[in-house]
């Protein structure tokens, strides 16, 4: 290939998605660092496959239109969609190539366009580490433009440099990994670094003209469940959101993809005073934001700098939350629990649904849960079956349009919980049932319709006591439970002392409590 175009590119896209649909399960099986979470396969390639739908969006089929425009998209797309430090990492790296490709391309500018990208990714992540991915982007961009540069080869051809630098990298790859101690002493290859290479292999084959061909994946390890280490050091939750400037026009950019000044700078200072895993990245006045934090609340708080958009938690762990798990030998298989979504407007609710093995998305900034939104938290949920917990009347009715976006076979379930105090309720059902996914499902429904709630705005010991004591006379049967909601003004010892008079006077009351709420006056409280 002579020159790359906006045609190459729009392949590109569609074979990075193909290939890294094909890589996923490999990739996940490596993912050590920087959480040993199993996902960093599964979440390039949602990064990868929300950029190529970006490009396949363009206008026309790509014939007149330029390398950098279906670039830009791509990147653009896999900014919305980044999932993990891994995918927020490749978006950027997508950003820094399409800044510095013009229309068409030659060898010498493709390889300054990955010289370039690797630029961008490192200035993406507030505390970049050796032996990583980054490591890797650096060593193919300064190989191709090696290639391009050799005396005595004429101008230098696009495929001819792709193929230096993906050579190059898959010879670096496994010393480069042994940079890192805690993917030396695993004994594995850096998964970032894996998704990253079989991405820009993709486009060697484009330009190779073999983008038909079956990707070649066989320098992967096999797939399957491999040992991981704990988790060391950083946050229980990944927290990431969008945030975009409040003011009109500024984007809030600095000079180029990276942190250099603006909203990107402050965004990220902000984070790595909350949890470590930091990455910030932008396009377009668009900052998507990743960290892993012990205080998702906080970290949301601190991205208050701009309008908050897209606000997903979830729980970081080494094996899917919820799942069922097989059976042992002789025994029946065992239906695995479904995928729960749970919907707040509370972020400090988050951190609570969250450790009950929900994605959680939080509305912010008065913001009504977008589609695009819904799809990519069901999706996160990595389940054929997903309980949707919408907490108010609009995501209800949205969730039921975003599921016909979802794979084929995925089955969304909204529950009427549209409060914070039933989502929570309905969480707690779920998580704490018996049996599999229809069973939970009746019991977490049932469990609602049983539910008895008051209110308490003012409250102290005696009004907190007799609201209780009402709820447990108006609910007919025994309950079972107690689901208690606190807002701001609640101290701790008049909490403590409800706490204390449920175990005294209901001993059959199991009692949870959530909260502080900034958005709550008084106390919520649902008797099940």
């Amino acid at each position: 290939m002579r020159l790359l175009d906006g045609t190459a590119v729009r392949a590109w896209a569609l074979a990075a998605q193909e290939a890294l649909a094909g890589a996923r399960d490999r990739i996940d099986a490596v993912n050590v660092f920087p959480v040993a979470d199993s996902d960093t396969g599964t979440n390039l390639h949602l990064t990868v496959a929300g950029g190529a739908a970006e490009v396949a969006a363009l206008p026309g089929e790509g014939a007149d239109e330029g390398a950098d425009v279906a670039a830009r998209a791509f990147a653009r797309g896999a900014l919305l969609a980044a999932r993990g430090n891994s995918g927020v990492i490749v978006s950027q790296y997508l950003a820094g190539l399409a800044e510095a490709l013009p229309a068409r391309a030659d060898g010498a500018q493709v390889a300054q366009a990955l010289r370039a990208a690797a630029t961008a990714a490192m200035r993406a992540v507030a505390d970049p580490q050796e032996g990583t991915v980054l490591t890797l982007a650096r060593v193919m961009g300064e190989a191709a433009v090696s290639a391009s540069c050799a005396p005595g080869t004429g101008p230098a051809d696009v495929a001819a440099v792709l193929r230096a630098a993906t050579e190059q990298g898959r010879a670096s790859l496994g010393p480069i990994s042994a940079k890192h101690p805690q993917l030396r002493a695993a004994h594995v290859l850096d998964a970032g670094a894996c998704g990253l290479l079989v991405l820009v292999q993709a486009l060697a084959r484009v330009a190779a003209g073999q983008e038909q061909e079956p990707a070649d994946l066989d320098w992967l390890p096999a797939s399957g469940p491999k040992p991981h280490p704990a988790p060391q050091g950083g946050g229980a939750y990944e927290v990431m959101l969008l945030v975009r400037p409040r003011h009109e026009g500024g984007s809030g950019e600095g000079p180029g993809p990276g942190l250099e000044g603006g909203l990107g700078a402050v965004l990220s200072a902000r984070m790595q005073a909350v949890g470590d895993s930091v990455a910030v990245v932008g396009a377009e006045g668009l900052w998507n934001v990743h960290v892993h934090t012990d205080d998702p609340a906080r970290a949301i708080a601190e991205a208050a700098v701009g309008a908050r958009d897209q606000v997903v938690v979830r729980l970081l762990r080494p094996e899917d939350p919820g799942c069922g798990g097989g059976a042992r030998a002789g025994e029946q298989p065992v239906a695995p629990a479904p995928g729960v979504v749970a919907c707040t407007a509370s972020p400090e609710l988050a951190a609570a649904l969250a450790a009950g093995g929900a994605v959680v998305l939080v509305r912010c900034d008065g913001a009504e849960v977008g589609g695009r939104n819904l799809q990519r938290a069901l999706t996160d949920a990595s389940a054929s079956r997903v309980v949707l917990l919408p907490g108010d009347a609009s995501t209800a009715e949205q969730a039921r349009s975003a599921a016909h976006g979802l794979a084929p076979g995925v089955q969304v379930e909204v529950v009427e919980a549209l409060d914070d105090l039933r989502v929570l309720v309905g969480l707690l059902a779920l998580q704490g049932g018996p049996g599999d996914g229809c069973t939970r499902l009746a019991g977490c429904a049932a469990a609602l319709a049983r539910l008895r709630t008051a209110r308490v705005d003012d409250p102290d010991a005696a009004s907190l006591a007799a609201a209780l004591d009402r709820l447990v006379d108006e609910h007919g049967a025994q309950p079972e439970s107690l689901t208690v909601l606190l807002g701001h003004t609640v101290d701790e010892v008049l909490a403590a002392g409800l706490e204390a008079y449920a175990a005294d006077r209901h001993p059959g009351l199991a009692t949870v409590v959530a909260g502080p709420v900034e958005t709550l006056p008084g106390v919520w409280l649902g008797v099940d």
